[in-house]
């Protein structure tokens, strides 16, 4: 396969960009027609919105700093700030950090010195809020954030171009010895070569991005129920809790007169959505599902503008 081969030796000539190289693995997936290579495709192109679909390759340690106000006009900058002072819930803000960005926003170039140019994620000012007082005596603390060295970068980006390379040689030699036998690389077969080359093996996370990718291109015609109902129903919801939010709808519209309006009824339904999963449960994360009936309800009511 001609695409294959130009795969090939772009992953191994440090010239051909990433995003370039990214673009050839969509159009392999369509030629392929592999819903798992064209999300991780996807998601590396545009960026991740769920960590559930997160590669851990994505997942990078670092550390955290802060800097701190203390009495008679006393300061601390850069000091570093100790996981173990946190909440448990809290604490991966002092140890992990998700690269959720496209891959071209983490080729950020080198410094003066030559050496690849680091990054900041800042806390939330409510966490920073939370821990003020909790890491240095008599100081307070007024801005945090985690500290990402460039090589790291380059890790990624490094293990995204070797991950495309492993995947096009393998298939290569799969598609050879199937037509020398006479036949065609079945779809399964596909699958388990990007399941392993990709995800490194984890079907888990393979079917996840695969969920999140189909769900993420569903959109919904302003007034059309049926289709609402169909999107909820692959998001994982049941018939039941579906129902539940025709009937706050319904409520809603009678209130407003018979005009079909976003009401407080369906305001609150969207708030508890994620918590009406079916027996299979949701397809995608709570954070994401919660957004995603939002994002429907509101193009069902014509309200939505991204």
């Amino acid at each position: 396969m001609k695409l294959l081969d130009e795969i090939i030796e772009g992953a191994v000539d440090d010239k051909i960009t990433l995003p370039s190289l990214l673009r050839k693995c969509l159009l392999l997936a369509h030629q392929l027609k592999n819903g798992k290579l064209q999300a991780w495709a996807e998601y590396e192109l545009n960026g991740y919105q769920d960590e559930a679909s997160l590669p851990e390759y994505r997942k990078v340690r670092i550390r955290a700093l802060g800097s701190f106000l203390g009495f008679g006009g006393s300061s601390l900058k850069g000091a570093q700030l100790a996981a173990t002072n946190m909440d448990e819930d809290h604490r991966h803000w002092a140890e992990i950090a998700p690269l959720m960005q496209p891959i071209a926003a983490y080729d950020t170039g080198k410094d003066a010195e030559g050496r690849p140019n680091s990054g900041r994620m800042p806390w939330p000012p409510e966490l920073v809020a939370i821990y003020h007082s909790k890491f240095y005596t008599n100081m307070r603390m007024i801005s945090a954030y985690q500290e990402i060295p460039g090589t790291v970068f380059v890790s990624v980006m490094d293990t995204v171009r070797t991950k495309i390379l492993q995947l096009a040689l393998g298939l290569k030699d799969e598609i050879g010895a199937a037509e020398s036998k006479g036949d065609s690389l079945g779809s399964s077969k596909i699958d388990q070569s990007v399941v392993n080359h990709i995800y490194g093996g984890n079907v888990v996370i393979a079917a996840t991005a695969e969920n999140f990718a189909q769900i993420g291109s569903i959109s919904i015609e302003e007034g059309n129920q049926e289709q609402l109902k169909n999107a909820l129903g692959q998001l994982g919801l049941d018939s039941k809790s579906i129902a539940s939010l025709e009937k706050e709808m319904k409520a809603d519209a009678k209130e407003a007169g018979g005009k079909p309006t976003l009401g407080q009824r369906s305001k609150k339904w969207l708030g508890n959505a994620a918590s009406y999963a079916s027996k299979e449960g949701l397809k995608v994360g709570i954070d994401v599902a919660k957004r995603m009936a939002t994002k429907w309800v509101l193009q069902h009511y014509g309200l939505d503008i991204g």
